[in-house]
């Protein structure tokens, strides 16, 4: 019998391979990110479109189709995601939306005929970045399925997705694995202190493992330790020198920082930076609610925005006064 990308998806993945022969045209994998969605997508894929396949209908490997999909050349697969973009300043960044022209694109592919005569797999990985425009495209398409063709959304944020678009899939809602399964995991990973990650990372196994082989845990420390001395922090030494903690790092770390300090304030526990439990019990106690919880809603607003950063030192300066204030 054919595994599972990771053991937490075991379930989700039996109930896939039971509909091998008789797939939905559309289906919509939800769940919080870091639990493999994508991973166990792609499976399911390369399962759809492997020409001999198991008993059970997990794709064999070896197979002419499944050493085309390894390779990422399989002509009856279309992965539609994020690309790079070249601005006018010649800077490449990622795309941050789906845009239309992709749509459009992948309308028109599953418009052919499918080469090997078999099924054909649209992949769109984060559905919830299409834009409007691009969203309204593959509705269109989704609404009149050309036949043979199997669509496969996967979503952190299936809230995102037009209604319409929601309605026109089957759902599978993956959640977050158990806490000993991600732990065990994590330990076979090599990954110490495996507990601490996975609060840090809201349970989410991938995302722990990313922490700890990014090499980012040495600068959420630095921060963490300069906003657990509120009294004490200089805006603008510290503005200059956290310029460098990119930004995603940095407002994942403000930001759990902030929940964190609500959550104590709001007679609750820590739940994302248990080493540093003792400080926000405290801190967490002196914060002032309506400050903070200002200051919550601003580090969540910018999340939106974290490809589009202003100067860094005078932005984290101008956040660092807001924070220094939540404890006059």
């Amino acid at each position: 019998m054919s595994s599972a990308p990771y053991p937490w998806l075991e379930s989700v993945w039996q109930r896939l391979l039971a509909t091998r022969a008789c797939p939905g045209q559309a289906l919509l994998l939800a769940g919080p990110r870091g639990v493999g969605k994508g991973e166990l997508a792609r499976a399911w894929a390369q399962a759809l479109l492997c020409e001999a396949p198991a008993t059970d209908g997990a794709a064999c490997g070896q197979c002419p189709a499944c050493h085309w999909f390894d390779t990422g050349g399989h002509p009856d697969f279309r992965l539609v995601t994020l690309e790079e973009k070249t601005n006018r300043q010649g800077e490449t960044k990622m795309a941050s939306t789906i845009e239309v022209d992709q749509a459009r694109e992948t309308v028109d592919y599953v418009q052919l005929s499918t080469y090997r005569a078999g099924l054909r797999v649209v992949l769109v990985d984060p559905a919830d970045s299409l834009n409007p425009a691009a969203a309204n495209a593959l509705l269109k398409v989704l609404e009149e399925p050309p036949l043979n063709t199997v669509f496969v959304l996967v979503s952190d944020q299936p809230r995102r997705l037009l209604p319409t678009i929601r309605s026109r899939c089957t759902r599978l809602d993956i959640g977050l694995p158990a806490a000993e399964t991600a732990a065990a995991w994590l330990a076979g990973q090599g990954v110490d202190d495996a507990s601490n990650l996975l609060a840090l990372s809201g349970g989410t196994p991938l995302d722990a493992l990313r922490w700890a082989d990014s090499g980012e845990l040495d600068e959420r420390r630095s921060v963490l330790e300069g906003l657990a001395r509120p009294d004490q922090l200089d805006p603008v030494t510290l503005g200059e020198r956290w310029k460098t903690v990119g930004t995603r790092t940095w407002h994942n770390v403000a930001y759990k920082w902030l929940g964190d300090l609500l959550a104590v304030k709001l007679q609750g526990s820590v739940r994302f930076n248990r080493d540093f439990a003792e400080v926000l019990a405290r801190l967490g106690k002196e914060a002032d609610l309506a400050k903070l919880l200002a200051l919550a809603r601003t580090q969540a607003n910018e999340g939106r925005t974290l490809s589009h950063p202003l100067n860094r030192s005078l932005q984290l300066e101008a956040w660092l006064i807001q924070y220094r204030h939540l404890f006059d």
